[in-house]
């Protein structure tokens, strides 16, 4: 790989895992807990507001937790959406001008039960993670050329508008597992028919990472999924989510991914692809061990 290429994917993962690196926030950020478990982070920004609702939000010198007489999944959830809507209405918090009206599960770990759910444009407020499903859409030519199908979002995007997508993906919201995640959104943003997606729908890992910006910390997952698809297939979009789409050889995805072009984590759900399919090897770069490393990152 050249110089430039390698440069370029250790400013995209430098970028997503921002939360981890110096001159974050990370230092002066208090874990966020519920149950003695950690489920994210508050940074001061939230914390000042935070702080006008006591009965639900005890701080500690090291910590903020959730109050002892919110004890169950239902009370927990219906006191955190009181408080948010309250904030809201104040206009006290930028990231809440977002609302989506869409519920995510707070736990301190997938596999554990949740604890509550929280409104999807808070969840950086409170540094909790989040988990998506993303599609890997390629083909095969005659020929053995292997091409990538890559979106472009809808200039009209709440965010990364008009930037770089997978070929399909969408959050993962509380009653959907990760597959199923992935289907609704095969549909929705591609118009892939069954016939394409079952069977041969392959779950092939994932990937976590965390950053921060204006609007909070993102400790985020992304279940990732590849599907290979008929040459003579062309997606469309049904959700307006996305703009177009381009079938992009291998060359072409990897000089995209280290340009700003992509919404940072699609990039390196990209990325993902070209290390799992042999088209970025050790042997061609010599950051490979690290960029794996940079693939997976803890959430706390």
């Amino acid at each position: 790989m050249s110089d430039v290429w390698s440069l370029g994917i250790q400013r995209l993962l430098a970028r997503l895992n921002s939360f981890y690196h110096p001159g974050s926030s990370k230092s002066k950020c208090k874990p966020f807990l519920c149950e003695t478990r950690q489920i994210g982070w508050i940074r001061e920004d939230a914390a000042v507001q935070l702080r006008q609702y006591p009965k639900v939000f005890i701080e500690h010198p090291d910590r903020f937790v959730l109050a002892d007489h919110l004890n169950t999944y239902d009370n927990r959830t219906e006191a955190v959406a009181n408080v948010l809507n309250d904030m809201r209405a104040k206009d006290c918090l930028k990231p809440l001008r977002g609302w989506r009206d869409e519920l995510y599960l707070v736990k301190s770990a997938y596999n554990n039960s949740p604890l509550f759910a929280i409104e999807r444009a808070a969840a950086g407020v409170f540094g909790i993670r989040k988990y998506g499903s993303h599609l890997n859409g390629y083909v095969i030519d005659d020929d053995g050329t292997w091409r990538m199908w890559i979106g472009k979002r809808s200039p009209t995007k709440q965010t990364f508008p008009g930037m770089y997508d997978n070929l399909a993906a969408g959050g993962l919201s509380h009653d959907l597992t990760p597959t199923e995640c992935m289907i609704k959104e095969c549909g929705e943003e591609a118009q892939l028919p069954k016939e394409l997606i079952e069977g041969k729908l392959k779950a092939v890992g994932a990937i976590s990472y965390c950053y921060e910006d204006d609007d909070g910390i993102h400790p985020e997952g992304q279940f990732l999924y590849d599907l290979e698809l008929p040459t003579t297939f062309q997606p469309k979009n049904t959700d307006a989510e996305m703009e177009k789409f381009y079938l992009m050889t291998i060359p072409e995805v990897k000089e995209a991914i280290i340009k700003d072009d992509f919404k940072p984590n699609c990039a390196t759900v990209v990325l993902d692809f070209l290390i799992r399919h042999g088209f970025v090897t050790p042997e061609q770069e010599s950051n490979y061990f690290d960029i794996l490393s940079q693939l997976h990152m803890p959430g706390q």
